[in-house]
């Protein structure tokens, strides 16, 4: 909210202005006239106090001395004349015990007399200053010896010296009275000298505004400072005239547009609507062109996939039909020589033992290629459907890794998977087949580039309905200006290699779409690469 600061008066602000200046002014003076005074008080009462004090201290050497009271008493009588002069005690130090006692005083007529300041008498080698009297002690020497012999107590009366001050503040207030009146004065004629021809001035604006007749000039005030506003002014109504007729000219432009605003509006809109046609059009077939694409590269990988299994069962399979061969003919054998009766026990014992050799070789062989099948039928399920099922997370990328093996096994490459056995939820497993794959061979196909040996390594955890999947690997990592469009369409470092540039593109789309997660990566070249991908998933099972 807009903050409004109020209108200052010209008028106040000059009687102010001299006012406060004459009286701040004033008051500067008067306090350092006053302080001044008062200082200069307390030198003259100072140094009066010292002077008698000397005298009456010069004068007791002897009476001291001598033990002459009487002509101490009447020097000190002559001081009556001396109005200030209160009180004067002094005193004589006791030759035996080197205490002072009273030995004469003086009072000025009307004063009561004060008892002997004996304590306080060594502690006034300076004047000291209470309420309206001063008071100061001088020590008696022995004019022969210089020893002390006595002190000198005197207080005198500040009296004369206040009403002095007080004069002087009375004269100073009222010279400052008398400032205020004249400052006041002086600033009503400067106020009307200086703020008629504004007022004038300002009437003219007011009147020219209220009759809107911009096209006439206002007078120049009778100031010098004012004359530049009034140009300003001048020219500004001068330029508003001109703006005015301008705005005129184009008000009936405006009307005449307006006439074919309508036709325009509509043509307009209608373009418009076809564009947005065609715009939906060509967004609907880059659809469908993406989708063809994801399935395409969802059929390569599971022929490749295929292909692979396929080689991995023909071995197990020969080597079984191999030894049920072997078998074969060691039972033709045997039975042509029980038949001539030429079969011995040892070589009924030997076939025995090699027939349980063969049996055995074809139990593991066909056994390992059923494994196979079996892992081959898994995958592929999972990786061309969509539907969510129950998945047990370390079974599941055990079996992926297994669907790999005719490609790892191409290489010293290994993968190795850190999943607690317990970990199970309900979610999508052929998205996730997919990512993984992809990712695999893309870290052995550009990150194992030129490497013998590559580790992968696979970590899920499960947390709050969110599993996460963080694939790393120890290759030579992602350059700067590949990693920041690496989920693009069409980038690939492979480019005429047989690199089509959509597989990453492939995984964020499974990622963000078919199960509505994230991922990141991070990378630096020599350091591999990690890949972070989190997404939702529903009852959560982790066995203690």
């Amino acid at each position: 909210m807009a903050k409004f600061k109020s209108n200052v008066s010209l008028k106040a602000s000059i009687t102010t202005a001299l006012v406060s200046i004459s009286l701040l002014s004033l008051l500067f003076s008067i306090l350092s006239t006053t302080l001044y005074s008062n200082d200069k008080n307390s030198a003259d009462a100072t140094r009066f106090i010292k002077t008698i004090a000397n005298i009456i201290s010069f004068n007791a050497q002897l009476p001291l001395a001598f033990n002459q009271r009487n002509g101490l008493n009447d020097f000190l009588t002559t001081l009556q004349k001396i109005d200030e002069v209160s009180n004067i005690h002094v005193y004589r130090v006791n030759e035996e015990t080197k205490n002072l006692e009273y030995f004469v005083s003086f009072n000025q007529k009307g004063v009561p007399p004060i008892s002997p300041q004996f304590d306080k008498i060594k502690q006034l080698s300076n004047a000291v200053f209470t309420d309206n009297i001063v008071e100061y002690g001088v020590p008696v020497l022995d004019p022969s010896t210089s020893k002390h012999i006595g002190f000198v107590y005197l207080r005198m009366q500040l009296a004369s010296y206040n009403d002095n001050f007080l004069s002087l503040a009375t004269y100073n207030i009222a010279v400052g009275i008398l400032i205020s009146f004249i400052a006041f004065f002086t600033s009503l004629i400067l106020r009307r000298r200086i703020l008629s021809p504004i007022n004038t001035f300002i009437k003219d604006i007011k009147d020219l505004s209220y009759n809107k007749n911009f096209n006439t000039q206002v007078s120049s005030p009778q100031l010098t400072e004012m004359v530049p506003l009034a140009n300003s002014v001048n020219a500004m109504l001068t330029r508003i005239y001109k703006q005015i007729n301008k705005y005129t000219d184009a008000e009936k432009e405006i009307t005449e547009l307006n006439q074919n605003l309508e036709e325009k509006v509509v043509m307009r809109t209608q373009a418009l609507r076809d564009s947005n046609q065609e715009l939906l059009d060509a967004l609907e077939q880059v659809h469908q062109y993406q989708s063809q694409v994801i399935q395409s590269e969802k059929m390569a990988s599971l022929g490749q996939m295929v292909a692979g299994v396929a080689h991995e069962v023909n071995t197990p399979i020969g080597l079984g039909v191999t030894a049920s061969t072997m078998m074969s003919d060691r039972i033709d054998d045997m039975k042509s020589e029980l038949e001539s009766k030429t079969l011995s026990a040892k070589k009924l014992g030997k076939f025995l033992d090699e027939s349980k050799e063969n049996t055995q070789i074809i139990y593991r062989n066909l056994s390992r290629a059923a494994d196979l099948i079996s892992s081959f039928k898994q995958v592929a399920v999972d990786q061309t459907a969509d539907t969510i099922r129950h998945v047990k997370f370390n079974e599941f990328l055990h079996e992926i890794v297994m669907s790999l093996h005719p490609t790892l096994k191409k290489s010293k490459h290994q993968v190795i998977i850190n999943c607690d056995e317990s970990l199970e939820a309900d979610t999508k497993p052929g998205p996730i087949n997919q990512i993984i794959i992809n990712l695999i061979m893309n870290a052995i196909i550009h990150g194992f580039e030129k490497m013998e040996a590559g580790v992968i390594n696979i970590s899920v955890t499960l947390t709050r309905n969110q599993c996460q999947i963080k694939l790393t690997d120890n290759g030579k990592g992602i350059e700067e200006k590949i990693k920041q469009k690496i989920f693009d369409p069409f980038v690939t470092t492979k480019r005429g290699e047989g690199g089509s540039g959509l597989g990453m593109h492939l995984v964020y789309n499974l990622v963000t779409q078919a199960l509505n997660g994230s991922i990141e990566v991070e990378s630096e070249l020599g350091h591999g690469a990690n890949f972070t991908i989190q997404f939702p998933v529903n009852n959560i099972y982790v066995q203690n």
